[in-house]
C-alpha cells in the first residue's frame, strides 16, 4: 500500500512549482497589440471617439465623392414608436365600434387578414 502512495507522489507536481508557473506574466496576457504610452493611448482614444461621430462619416463620404441624399421619407412619432408614412394602417370602419365583431375601441383593421395565424399590424405583433 505504501508503494502505491509513493508512486502516486512521483507523478504529483510540487505546489510551489505550480504556483510559480500559474503566476507567470505570460499566463495572464492574451493575444493583443503592444501597449501604448499613456500620451499615445489618450490620443488614440480621442481619435477613435472622433471617428465614430456622424461628422467624420459625412466628411469621409464627401472625400469619396458620395452625395448626400435628402429624399428620406418623413417619420412620424407616436406613443408606441416611430413609423414611416408608408406604413400607415387604413381603417376598415368609422367610429369606435367594430361592426363585424362589436368590439369597442379595438383595432380599426383586422389582424387576421394578412394570413392565417399572424397577429400583427405593419409588422408589429399585437397579441402576446
Amino acid at each position: 500500500m505504501q508503494m502505491v502512495r509513493a508512486s502516486l507522489r512521483l507523478f504529483k507536481a510540487p505546489t510551489p512549482f505550480l504556483r510559480l508557473y500559474s503566476s507567470s506574466p505570460f499566463a495572464r496576457r492574451g493575444p493583443s497589440p503592444p501597449e501604448l504610452d499613456p500620451e499615445e493611448q489618450k490620443e488614440f482614444e480621442k481619435l477613435q471617439q472622433a471617428s465614430n461621430t456622424q461628422n467624420a462619416i459625412d466628411e469621409y463620404n464627401e472625400q469619396m465623392g458620395f452625395k448626400k441624399k435628402n429624399d428620406a421619407p418623413k417619420i412620424e412619432t407616436s406613443d408606441v414608436g416611430t413609423f414611416g408614412t408608408i406604413l400607415k394602417t387604413i381603417p376598415e370602419f368609422e367610429g369606435d365600434v367594430n361592426p363585424d365583431t362589436g368590439e369597442v375601441n379595438g383595432p380599426k383593421q383586422d389582424p387576421l387578414k394578412h394570413g392565417h395565424g399572424e397577429w400583427s399590424f405593419n409588422g408589429r405583433t399585437t397579441d402576446f
